[in-house]
């Protein structure tokens, strides 16, 4: 399941709103100047898929840098 990336600085969206559960915080390691809150399925809490989600994120994040989007949609499979 995707995974939804909010810019903590920003407000989830409201058609996400009820869907997801913000489980950690993750920073771009590139500029520190931006943290994304992981925010997982009400379904999809488990700690393996939620540190997957994580490390694909924090991977991510320097690839985006310095153009940050407010939110996004992680892949439905991360490597």
């Amino acid at each position: 399941m995707q995974f939804l990336a909010v810019r903590s600085d920003r407000f989830v969206p409201l058609e996400h709103r009820d869907k997801y559960v913000h489980k950690l915080d993750v920073e771009c390691h590139k500029c520190r100047k931006v943290t994304y809150q992981l925010r997982a399925p009400l379904l999809e809490t488990e700690a393996e898929q939620v540190y997957a989600q994580r490390r694909w994120l924090a991977t991510h994040l320097p690839t985006t840098c310095p153009e940050h989007p407010d939110w996004f949609l992680t892949p439905d499979r991360p490597e």
